[in-house]
């Protein structure tokens, strides 16, 4: 079972002395997660009754008016975008030769060159829509399971699908087809969705 750790440091932003109540498994995991949300670390102790955290009443809704007490949240940034691959066109293509009209071709390589992904290290944005735009947002720390799904071809071409699987109403479950490196970029949604779980939970823990 995860402890609560008191780690004393400076806020790297304002400079001003903080302590932070944090939960993990170990001091030097707490004072990791007290980097990543921007505090410089100056030591850490174990609370003193040692006991587990407890979520703050009100979950998030408790948080949005609090001032102060939160810690404070690193800049968000964008770690990777990209489109799906016009590999996925490739049969349009060779039928535009044979027996497709042209104008299915081109409209599926429209659909696919204005379709965008963007990761960040707080969000997954989709773009999709040739002429009307569809943005689609899934916060990452509602991310709860990933894999990559490769046929032998597209292995041989560097592209596959990431598949995302989600708590968002909205988007159960999200597909990034036909990128490159899908297990790089796999990886990079399950750190970064593991990060944002953490500061959530710091942060609510802080309400208390």
């Amino acid at each position: 079972m995860a402890n609560r750790y008191i780690v004393h440091g400076k806020d790297a932003a304002t400079g001003q002395t903080v302590r932070k109540v944090i939960e993990a498994g170990s001091s030097r995991e707490a004072e990791e997660i007290a980097v990543r949300i921007g505090v410089e670390v100056l030591g850490s102790e174990l609370e003193p009754d040692g006991s587990p955290a407890r979520p703050a009443p009100g979950g998030l809704g408790a948080m949005s008016g609090v001032r102060g007490g939160i810690p404070a949240d690193t800049p968000e940034e964008t770690v990777w975008q990209g489109t799906p691959s016009q590999w996925t066109n490739f049969w349009w293509f060779v039928g535009c030769i044979l027996v497709v009209p042209i104008p299915f071709a081109i409209y599926n390589y429209l659909k696919v060159k204005t379709t965008k992904y963007a990761l960040s290290t707080q969000r997954l944005r989709l773009e999709t829509g040739i002429v009307a735009r569809k943005i689609e947002e899934v916060e990452l720390y509602r991310v709860n399971d990933t894999a990559v799904q490769q046929s032998f071809i597209e292995r041989l071409l560097g592209i596959g699908t990431v598949w995302i699987e989600t708590t968002d109403e909205r988007n159960r479950e999200v597909l990034l087809q036909a990128v490159p490196d899908p297990a790089g970029l796999r990886e990079q949604v399950r750190k970064h969705g593991e990060a944002r779980r953490r500061w959530r939970r710091v942060a609510e823990i802080e309400v208390q």
